[in-house]
Order: structure tokens, then sequence, then C-alpha cells
């Protein structure tokens, strides 16, 4: 049964029986999939970098959030659409805030509240989670007249986590970075394609040729077929051989400062390898 809609009680203690929402690595499942709950803007199923399963995402706020964590070298583990378990502690703190617990209007049974990003962090001496509740700026916005409600349960989110000492954010669209996530998006399916992991081997070369021939003044498109030409591969093949180098960080450009496309000119390469290039 789709979660959106009504639900018994019995249907919901099923639901946390099965694990939903709880656990880690590869056999963790949300609690939430993008087939139960009617997506805000694009929905997506997208493959993971840091673990090697589907994330579910109700939102394109979500996963640009996710892929800005996938690049973060501190991130080691993301998990969306946490469950916060036990229910009695989100319903007592609600009781304590004074507001209403969400619940399935037609039968009264107690939802189950979620985070949208759990991550995990890893420390010199011992991992650490960081949380992110992921909304539409216009969702909280003083003439929203659901913005009171939505606080509200906000409110019982953060207070969850606050009392486990877990650092909590409340992030909008209008806070994401968005050059960096738009390039970083560009290039994230390079990282996937695995018919082309023949090409690492001469991953040494495209560097030693982005050092030679990276140029603020040509676009992507001649940079591509520069590269391509040197070295005797596809354009396409370049273009996946940058886009790995770039997520590795073998090769650091100002990913924030343009948008990348195609016909646009390149951004200041920073640093190539272990060589500074400032």
């Amino acid at each position: 049964m789709p979660k959106s809609r009504a639900a018994s009680e019995k249907i919901v203690q099923r639901w946390i029986n099965q694990g939903l929402g709880q656990g880690s690595g590869l056999n963790y499942q949300p609690f939430f999939f993008v087939r139960d709950v009617p997506s805000k803007g694009r929905s997506a199923i997208v493959e993971g970098l840091k673990i090697k399963r589907k994330h579910h995402y109700l939102s394109d706020i979500e996963y640009a959030y996710h892929v800005l964590a996938e690049f973060s070298d501190s991130v080691i583990e993301i998990r969306e659409q946490y469950a916060l378990l036990p229910r009695d502690e989100t319903l007592n703190i609600a009781n304590e805030l004074g507001v209403s617990h969400p619940i399935y209007p037609t039968t009264g049974a107690l939802r189950v509240q979620t985070s949208d990003l759990v991550l995990t962090l890893q420390n010199d001496s011992q991992n650490s989670l960081s949380v992110l509740c992921c909304k539409a700026a216009s969702d909280i916005a003083p003439d929203n007249p659901k913005a009171t409600r939505t606080l509200e349960k906000i409110l019982i989110e953060k207070t969850f986590w606050e009392r486990r000492n877990v650092p909590w954010a409340l992030v909008t669209d209008a806070m994401i970075p968005i050059n960096k996530y738009k390039n970083l998006e560009l290039f994230r399916t390079s990282m996937f394609s695995q018919e082309l992991d023949y090409l690492n081997a001469i991953l040494p070369d495209f560097l030693y040729v982005i050092r030679k021939h990276w140029n603020e003044q040509i676009t992507l498109n001649q940079f591509l077929s520069v590269t391509s030409n040197v070295l005797a591969i596809d354009v396409n093949d370049s273009f996946c051989l940058l886009g790995r180098a770039i997520w590795t960080k073998l090769v650091v450009i100002d990913i924030n400062s343009i948008l990348i496309t195609h016909e646009n000119n390149l951004p200041r390469l920073l640093y190539i390898y272990e060589t500074c290039l400032n």
C-alpha cells in the first residue's frame, strides 16, 4: 500500500517491523519510496556513489543535497527518509511542544515522521551523524497558509535529533549552490559508466593533457575535441574521463564560479592531482 493513503495502526506497524527507514548499509531501505508520496517537482530513484544501492528522493531539493553530500569527502553514507522511531518519542515531543503529531486522518494512526537526509560523517576518532531537513522556501514562507503546520512538524523532528546531540539543519532550495550542484550533476553519470572503466588506464595521460590544454578562453566542447584528438579517443570518452577526474578530485576546478555547459567557456583550473596550480 502506498504510504500516502490511509493506513491502519496494523499496517504502519508492519512497515516498522519490515525495518523501513532503519539500519544502514547496502540493505537500508527508506521509509518512503518514490511510489508512496506525491513528489514536489521531479522524484528520482538514483544509484548511490557512497553506498551502491538505489536512493529514493521525493523532490529536486532532496536530490540536489544528495549530490552535494556525495561529493563531500567527509560523508561516507547517505540515508534518505530515515524513520524517527520509536513513535512514542515523537508523540511525547509533540505533546510537550503543544502541537499535534502527524496522523492518518482516516484511521487516526500515528504517522512515522522521517528525516530527509541522515549523513554519516567520517571522523578521526569515531563516525558521527548530521541531519538535513530539505524544504522548499515557499513551504515555510509567512504567506503560505500551511507554513505553520509545516514548521510544527519540523520542530518535532528538530527536537528529536537535539535530544541525541546530533547536528540538524533546515535547508531550502534557496540555499543550494546552484552552479556547484548543476556542474556535479552534469558529470555524475561518468561515475556509473562501467563499460568505460578501461579508460581509467589513460587517466594519467588525460591529466597531462588537461595541464597542457585547459584554457578559460575555450568552451567545454572545444576542450573535449582537443583531448580526444591528442589521445585518439572518442569525444564522449573524453567527457567521461573529465567527469571522473572531477568527481575523484584528481582535477579541482572553480566549480562554483560558472555554470558549465558544452557551449560555455571553461572555469578556472585550481589543482591537478598533486600539482597545485594556484
